[in-house]
């Protein structure tokens, strides 16, 4: 938790996939996400305003209406599928995230991919939002494509998720997922943890060139989603 947090402080992003197939690995996937919203709420909400000022918001305007759809769509898989097909599916979304964050690692944007490109980025980072927590690394995807600037990035990523996870509030809200005593217990364990990343984060991210930080938050996911994937598989 502490690392994914730390990430989160100093990319505006990545905490809920890294922390989530790690966690799946000890607690139940349904116990996991809604958890992961409980802690993302007050993470977002100190860095989500605290970045806003900077954030582009006419990219946010395009990509979610698409992902409001795609957050229906992953509720409703989320409430009736079982949980083995869903670990694995993590795991390789993880596992090759990582690998493909590795690989681009010195790769910069030369030019802006076309905006139509909202639409499967938003409708699957909706999926993966309410299924796993984790559509952030697809935004993630979709803005490094459209925007150039580190700390613009940053900046809308970061209210990107803070949007992100009240939509994922009031999904766990409606399907009564969010009502357990073991998901608040383990929310309030697990609190300290998010705070002291998200502040150690914060503290260095202007220290850490952008290569350097992809390696790190490459590493960490396919670390975590190949572990998972052997977990699930042998």
């Amino acid at each position: 938790m502490f690392g994914a947090y730390f990430i989160f402080g100093v990319s505006g992003f990545g905490s809920s996939i890294v922390a989530v197939p790690l966690l799946v690995q000890i607690y139940p996937l349904k116990s996991v996400v809604p958890m992961m919203v409980m802690i993302d709420i007050c993470g977002s909400l100190y860095l989500g305003n605290k970045s806003s000022s900077n954030a582009n918001m006419k990219e946010l305007k395009w990509l979610f209406p698409f992902t409001l759809v795609g957050i229906v769509v992953g509720g409703l898989v989320l409430l009736n599928a079982p949980s083995a097909p869903l670990l694995i599916t993590l795991g390789v979304f993880a596992a090759m995230n990582g690998a493909r964050v590795l690989w681009q690692r010195n790769r910069e944007l030369h030019q802006a991919i076309n905006k139509w490109w909202a639409v499967p980025f938003g409708f699957f980072g909706g999926i993966f939002t309410a299924l796993f927590a984790t559509g952030g690394a697809i935004y993630a995807s979709y803005l490094a494509l459209r925007i150039a600037d580190p700390k613009t990035l940053r900046a809308t990523m970061a209210f990107a998720i803070l949007i992100l996870t009240f939509l994922r509030l009031c999904l766990m809200l409606a399907t009564g997922l969010l009502f357990s005593w073991p998901v608040f217990g383990l929310a309030l364990w697990l609190m300290p943890a998010m705070f002291l990343g998200i502040w150690a984060g914060t503290h260095v991210h202007s220290k850490l060139s952008s290569t350097s930080m992809r390696i790190v938050y490459g590493s960490i996911l396919l670390f975590s989603g190949t572990t998972l994937l052997i977990r699930q598989l042998f």
